[in-house]
């Protein structure tokens, strides 16, 4: 039979939450240090988490370390919350923090924006403008915006070039709102903002469960599990041959594939990365609050099985199965967008879900 995928659903953590825990983390390394002065609570900071032995060789620290460090500091047992201040650090949304990051933003010697309740107050207000204005769609829009305005293509931007690329997608900044963000984006004073950290920093992370689920769908497309997908693979699972432009020549099956492509191809190299598909649904994950819509629209759409309550899929198709014995059962296809109307893709997908004695196949 099918395996059938359903998710946890992860409590809420507030900001309150997270600033606990950071306040409870700075108090026992007071301690450690005698009241020292925030760079030498830093290095302590780090050796501790050396001597956990839970930083791999480039400095980096997992969730799963990080989670165990606190427990060994004896700082938090709740994972939801401990992950929360992980994601707090994580500004580069790499999964992984550098300890010696993390440690200069924790105790103060570096700016994290969502570690500041001023900036995470306009981050949070600009964010609902940028929703307003343009729906599940807004931050992707304003994605593209501010990459084009990266004038010299260093992936940086200036207050000037954040400021009016913001006002472009038509939403205004008022001098204080711009000093703040950039300067709490600005962790290096060097005059420059990360694209990359801004957009993490407006759109949040998007959590665990979502990510799963996006990664499944992703599955849909890389059929050989290499985490990436050509036009030749697209087309297994997306028909253009029916296309209007294709039936009237005015494209061909790779064109309509390629614009198809377009949203999740960034670079336009005629090959979609899991990372890409990954940071696409990211974007729209901004704009829809409930996880339980979230999953259900990333299952109908790519057809994936599970899901329960109002998450649970409703499109894939069912057929009629006739068995060997004369008996009829409904039975759903796990992977109904490579098999199409063909009866023989249709047996084998339902054999490889564990139904063998088919006599005949329905599918209306």
């Amino acid at each position: 039979m099918s395996r059938q995928v359903y998710l946890e659903r992860p409590p809420q953590i507030s900001h309150e939450q997270v600033d606990e825990l950071e306040c409870l983390i700075r108090k026992k390394f007071d301690l450690k240090t005698g009241f020292g002065e925030p760079h030498r609570q830093a290095a302590q900071f780090v050796q501790t988490f050396k001597g956990f032995d839970l930083v791999q060789h480039n400095g980096d620290v997992t969730e799963e370390a990080f989670i165990t460090a606190m427990q060994k500091l004896n700082c938090c047992n709740n994972k939801h919350v401990v992950l929360s201040l992980f994601d707090r650090y994580d500004t580069k949304d790499r999964s992984v923090l550098n300890v010696n990051d993390l440690c200069t933003g924790l105790f103060g010697l570096r700016n994290v924006p969502k570690a500041n309740p001023v900036c995470r107050n306009v981050l949070k207000d600009v964010t609902e403008r940028i929703l307003s204005r343009g729906g599940h769609n807004g931050v992707r829009t304003l994605t593209r915006i501010l990459r084009r305005m990266d004038d010299n293509g260093n992936r940086n931007l200036d207050k000037i070039e954040l400021v009016e690329g913001l006002a472009h997608y038509g939403v205004q900044l008022t001098d204080d709102e711009a000093s703040i963000v950039f300067t709490s984006f600005d962790t290096d004073n060097s005059g420059g903002i990360s694209v990359k950290e801004f957009l993490v920093g407006i759109r949040g992370k998007m959590n665990g469960q979502r990510t799963k689920v996006v990664k499944l769908a992703f599955t849909r497309l890389d059929k050989d599990a290499d985490r990436c997908c050509t036009m030749d693979d697209l087309m297994k699972v997306y028909n253009a041959r029916e296309h209007p432009d294709v039936v009237n020549g005015s494209k061909t099956e790779l064109d309509v594939i390629r614009i198809f492509a377009a949203d999740w191809d960034r670079n336009g190299d005629d090959v979609i990365t899991e990372e890409e598909f990954i940071d696409y649904y990211k974007d729209l994950s901004a704009g829809i609050d409930d996880d339980q819509y979230f999953e259900l629209m990333l299952r109908n759409a790519w057809h994936l099985p599970g899901g329960k309550g109002a998450a649970r899929n409703t499109a894939n198709r069912r057929v009629c199965v006739t068995h060997i014995d004369g008996t009829q059962t409904i039975q759903v296809l796990a992977d109904d967008l490579s098999c199409g109307e063909d009866i023989d893709k249709i047996k084998a997908q339902l054999r490889k879900q564990g139904v063998t004695d088919i006599l005949r196949v329905h599918l209306n």
